[in-house]
């Protein structure tokens, strides 16, 4: 896995451990990660519809479908992303990094989760003139 996903887990991870009031660290970090993913795939779907306009797949999909595309693809990324073993490996590659690296990958892993969700909002009326 690459170092910035990695890295992006284990301060995910790191953070919700220290959090002492909530009981699902796991959940919360495999969620966080789904929703930023979903809105990546729905960025680009919208560039997808954009340049391609005759692709009419989505026009009149039930919403139940959608809703289950969502739950089956949270349930294929906890399979993917959690295992505890390689998650405490994160956790021991970087657990000695200075104040300087950690205030820098604060700022990294912010602007990745927050990026996405703020480039999905930007893109729509760029792509869509609303």
């Amino acid at each position: 896995m690459k170092r910035f996903y990695r890295y992006l887990i284990y301060k995910l991870y790191s953070w919700r451990l220290a959090k002492k009031d909530d009981d699902t660290p796991i959940a919360t970090v495999i969620l966080l990660i789904t929703i930023t993913h979903i809105f990546q795939f729905l960025i680009l779907l919208s560039v997808i519809v954009k340049v391609f306009p005759k692709i009419t797949i989505f026009d009149n999909l039930p919403k139940i479908y959608v809703g289950i595309f969502f739950i089956i693809f949270i349930i294929i990324n906890y399979f993917v992303l959690y295992n505890k073993d390689r998650w405490q490996q994160y956790i021991e590659e970087f657990k000695n990094e200075n104040e300087a690296e950690r205030k820098r990958g604060w700022i990294l892993v912010a602007a990745y989760l927050l990026g996405s969700v703020l480039l999905f909002f930007i893109m729509i009326p760029v792509l869509f003139g609303f």
